[in-house]
């Protein structure tokens, strides 16, 4: 697996992403990450997944992550 990092807001966002993103390509994981002070949801896709490798947007995944 491989992954792609979306940095977002404030803890409680990333923790509410982090419980909610899935990828609707692929069986991903999520885990927190810190850069410096600043949290990011990285997101491990499987290699074969189409928005790791750029040919699909996580948008809507991450959308439907925020939002729910």
């Amino acid at each position: 697996m491989t992954h792609t990092n979306i940095a977002a807001g404030t803890h409680t966002h990333i923790a509410a992403l982090i419980a909610n993103y899935q990828c609707s390509h692929c069986h991903s994981t999520t885990s927190l990450s810190l850069t410096g002070t600043t949290p990011a949801l990285t997101v491990h896709h499987d290699d074969d997944c189409p928005v790791l490798a750029g040919t699909l947007p996580a948008a809507p995944d991450i959308a439907r992550a925020a939002t729910t």
